[in-house]
């Protein structure tokens, strides 16, 4: 059996479960490693948690910019299951763009830090140059140089995703860290985000989203003006008939350009 049939099948089992089971049964299935403790925050499960993720999923066909594409990944995952940080990067031009987070209280909210950043483009960039798959992140596997600056603020441990862009290999990818094991549901949806977000990233480079489609809304409005001020101007001059309404104004803007003599 091949890697594709395998996968195929598995997805095809996780769905079959999916829709078999209430949402009371998926939030104790969804993320079955997942116990919550007195004092901790709690995140969605079961259908909830499956509703944010279609809704990421939405957003990223939404997005004009794969900064956007890459905020949502590092803003919203928790949303969907309960990780400490994040760290996303999507390739651009020669380098790659990086965003990440940290959970404080019950939500991610980004990180700024040059520091951090730095180091975090060593660790993203070696893993695409080691092409390293999806799946639970080998902390023995990384350079000493880039394992010895890992924050105190990220466990050590973590799940990796790609972006998998169709036709051009990783347009990035995605690093959840938590000390908690993931279920083998949370993984595989993960990676199927991960699809969802590779195939909007290469809709962005294929220039699906140019700036004309960007500023449509700016456009019909201007053309929207356009028109208004086009028919004025033909009642003024009586080109086309006046309304019953608006006889006054048009007869005072007669007066004013000197039409109505």
């Amino acid at each position: 059996m091949s890697g594709t049939e395998a996968k195929d099948m598995a997805d095809t089992v996780l769905q079959n479960q999916l829709a078999s089971q209430p949402d009371g049964d998926l939030d104790t299935n969804l993320d079955s490693s997942m116990t919550p403790q007195s004092g901790q925050a709690t995140f969605p499960t079961g259908g909830r948690a499956l509703a944010n993720l279609l809704l990421m999923e939405h957003d990223f066909r939404r997005a004009r910019y794969t900064r956007e594409i890459a905020n949502i990944l590092a803003t919203r995952l928790d949303g969907f299951t309960h990780c400490d940080g994040v760290i996303v990067w999507v390739k651009k031009n020669k380098g790659s763009d990086v965003i990440m987070s940290r959970l404080e209280g019950s939500q991610l909210k980004t990180i700024k830090d040059k520091n951090l950043e730095k180091w975090a483009k060593k660790l993203s960039l070696w893993m695409d140059k080691t092409n390293t798959p999806a799946g639970e992140l080998y902390t023995e596997t990384i350079p000493a140089k880039i394992f010895d600056l890992w924050p105190d603020i990220f466990p050590m441990e973590g799940f990796h995703v790609p972006l998998n862009c169709p036709g051009n290999g990783r347009a990035g990818g995605v690093l959840l860290m938590r000390s908690q094991p993931w279920g083998e549901a949370i993984k595989i949806m993960l990676q199927q985000l991960g699809e969802a977000a590779g195939y909007s990233l290469k809709a962005l480079e294929l220039g699906i989203y140019n700036k004309t489609t960007s500023n449509l809304p700016l456009l019909l409005g201007l053309l929207g003006v356009a028109s208004l001020l086009s028919v004025t101007a033909l009642t003024v001059m009586d080109i086309i008939p006046t309304p019953d309404y608006l006889q006054p104004a048009i007869h005072l803007l007669k007066d004013l350009t000197g039409l109505g003599i």
